[in-house]
């Protein structure tokens, strides 16, 4: 046997993804964490940062939340003029002023009472109540059952018969819109009254000549003109 027979071969030399694995002699960078994780977990990381940040934006911004309104009284409302206050004015706006309490969730208060230009005759009352509030049914409620009710301090109070309580169609700010008489020894009247998150706004009319659809009419172009939005 010559020395050529018993010479060991040498091995081949591997070739392609055969040479890459087959050399561990050379170190091999490693793989990047984000190549390291599996795609869905990746994706699902990326949804709920993104989620987090948007809910932070709203947060911060209010965005998403209702917007809050409030009421202004201007000089003028349509085709009427603001008025003097007459006792009757002065008595309603007392007696809610009397209810802005911490306790309440009333906040601002604007009272008054519009009539024709070159007149001193109050013809139709507005009052608007600015807020936070969670339940808008409730604060009609509150509004109604109080006048039909006869306060007895004072021997003052309402003390009014009220005719059929009807639900009207409030218009594109929403909310809740009621109208009924208030039936009277003396005279007849005609209110209606609006509520929402943040505003409850009543109307009176007191010439009792409006049904409680035509005053549900004016009460919408009242509110569309004195229900703005709350800046800040």
């Amino acid at each position: 046997m010559t020395n050529e027979d018993t010479a060991v071969a040498e091995p081949e030399e591997a070739g392609g993804l055969r040479a890459i694995w087959a050399n561990t002699l050379v170190p091999v960078a490693p793989l990047p964490w984000y190549r390291r994780v599996p795609l869905k977990l990746a994706a699902a990381g990326v949804v709920v940062v993104g989620l987090a940040t948007a809910l932070t934006v709203a947060a911060v911004t209010g965005a998403g939340a209702p917007t809050r309104h409030r009421i202004v009284l201007g000089d003028e409302l349509g085709h009427q003029v603001r008025m003097p206050e007459d006792g009757d004015l002065r008595a309603t706006h007392a007696d809610y002023q009397s209810r802005m309490t911490a306790l309440r969730p009333y906040r601002e208060l604007t009272v008054a009472g519009y009539g024709t230009a070159g007149t001193s005759t109050i013809t139709l009352t507005v009052v608007g109540l600015t807020g936070t509030y969670s339940d808008p049914l409730r604060e009609l409620d509150i509004y109604f059952d109080r006048l039909a009710w006869r306060e007895q301090t004072g021997g003052s109070g309402f003390g009014a018969t009220l005719s059929t309580r009807l639900n009207f169609p409030s218009g594109p700010l929403g909310g809740l819109l009621d109208c009924a008489e208030l039936v009277r020894p003396t005279a007849s009247e005609t209110t209606c009254a609006w509520a929402d998150g943040s505003t409850v706004g009543i109307v009176v009319d007191r010439t009792g000549s409006l049904g409680p659809a035509d005053l549900a009419a004016r009460t919408l172009e009242v509110r569309a003109a004195v229900e703005v939005e709350a800046k800040g």
